[in-house]
């Protein structure tokens, strides 16, 4: 009996050991490795994406995310804005905030609206010929060689004045009004252009954060105590230093010439 078990074990390992090799059964495959978690971008946040404001207001962003935020203003005459995000309105018209983190990116839009709407301020070119000033405001109520004039041109204003150059090119313009207004002109002028200095009783503005950058000076003076002029004109001679030394007089030259 011991034999035949013997023998019975004998016959199953060989069996066993001859499966093994026509069956070739391979190794089982390792299971897969998980799927690491997704990185999670660090997006930003806002409370509210505008704001409209009235020059010299101020406005805080309020915004969120994981990594810092910078801030930076598209156009800093209009609107500044600080490390913190907090916006300053300078002059009335438009600009973007941009915020950026690591990962993302969003835009603030500011409106700077005005207090003061004195007057509608006219649609003129410096440069432009007198043809097409009278094209487009028609014939003017008075005029010489060089300065045509138009009354009434707003509530406000009972005079609109154009002068020329030699080749009959806009040189500059004035808004003229009773000294009244005086007061809400200064609110009219400072809220849309950086004031620059005062000579003489006449006040120079610009239509820029420095004088060398602005391609539009703006003037008032009160003439005879009776009446005020604003007066607009080009920056082609450039600002001539931080001070606006060559800026006043050609202002104060133009604001002469028209009060004759």
């Amino acid at each position: 009996m011991k034999k035949l078990s013997l023998l019975l074990m004998a016959v199953l390992a060989f069996t066993f050991m001859g499966c093994g090799e026509w069956l070739d059964i391979p190794d089982p495959e390792p299971d897969p490795e998980p799927d690491p978690d997704p990185i999670e971008e660090a997006l930003i946040t806002l409370d509210t994406t505008e704001a409209t404001l009235h020059s010299g207001e101020t406005f805080q962003i309020v915004a969120e995310c994981e990594t810092p935020i910078t801030y930076t203003s598209e156009n800093e005459y209009f609107a500044t804005v600080s490390e913190e995000g907090l916006v300053t309105a300078n002059f009335v018209g438009n600009t973007t905030i941009t915020l950026e983190s690591e990962s993302d990116s969003k835009t603030f839009a500011v409106t700077i609206e005005p207090v003061s709407e004195l007057y509608t301020e006219p649609e003129i070119e410096i440069g432009e010929s007198k043809d097409a000033i009278i094209e487009r405001f028609g014939d003017p109520d008075d005029e010489d060689e060089e300065i045509i004039v138009y009354y009434g041109f707003a509530e406000s204003s009972f005079m609109l004045m154009v002068a020329f150059d030699e080749e009959g090119l806009v040189q500059y313009y004035a808004v003229v009004m009773e000294v009244d207004y005086i007061e809400e002109l200064e609110t009219f002028l400072s809220e849309r252009y950086m004031f620059v200095e005062e000579q003489d009783g006449v006040k120079v503005y610009i239509n820029a954060l420095d004088v060398n950058d602005a391609t539009l000076i703006v003037g008032s003076q009160v003439v005879e105590d009776s009446f005020v002029m604003a007066v607009y004109m080009g920056n082609d001679e450039g600002g001539g230093g931080d001070e606006g030394e060559t800026v006043t007089p050609r202002v104060a030259k133009a604001l002469k010439r028209l009060a004759k």
